[in-house]
């Protein structure tokens, strides 16, 4: 079963985060996410910090891929070599 998809074991109420925010939270850390519901509703998504580190990471990662994608496509000019690099702009190697 997709665990991101509410089910029984990662759904809370707002209710059920008023009657114990403690409890609430450690669940949330030993799940890593609980859907947050006010009525049939869903308000809000509470993740563990491990949790929200990874999807932050993905999300870099994908984003680092999309940059390279873009830069792979670009029209490239013509390079030079390290030692007239350092030439042109007075380096000595």
């Amino acid at each position: 079963m997709n665990r991101l998809l509410p089910s029984k074991k990662n759904v809370a109420t707002v209710t059920d985060m008023r009657r114990d925010a403690i409890k609430l939270l450690k669940e949330v850390k030993a799940q890593g996410m609980k859907y947050i519901f006010k009525g049939s509703d869903a308000e809000a998504v509470m993740l563990s910090m491990d949790e929200y580190e990874f999807w932050l990471e993905r999300l870099e990662d994908l984003e680092d891929q999309i940059r390279f994608i873009r830069l792979e496509k670009e029209k490239h000019g013509v390079g030079i070599s390290l030692e007239d690099a350092a030439k042109e702009y007075g380096v000595k190697l």
